[in-house]
């Protein structure tokens, strides 16, 4: 076993939901990267977390819809508007 395994990311709590969101996000250094892909041979419960990770982000990132431009343009142009004084919006018409 390789000294970086007993001291670092080994020493850490069996945790597959952790290991597999820091894994898929991508933040785990090189050296623990390179252990956790040997370990998902071996852990069903990481294995599946990653595998859920995966899925999760895909998923999120397909259901993430472009507004079309028009709708950019007069979000824009009422965040502007209320920056500048004007009306904040139907709340603020409604009174107390």
């Amino acid at each position: 076993m390789m000294r970086w395994m007993r001291r670092g990311f080994r020493r850490r709590p069996h945790d597959p939901e952790r290991n597999a969101a820091e894994y898929v996000t991508g933040e785990l250094s090189k050296r623990a990267t390179r252990w956790l892909e040997a370990h998902l041979l071996h852990c069903e419960d990481c294995w599946r977390e990653v595998l859920l990770g995966r899925l999760g982000r895909r998923i999120a990132a397909e259901a993430r819809e472009q507004a079309s431009a028009g709708l950019r343009d007069r979000v824009r142009g009422a965040v502007q508007f209320t920056s500048e004084g004007g009306p904040a919006g139907p709340a603020e018409s409604l009174g107390p």
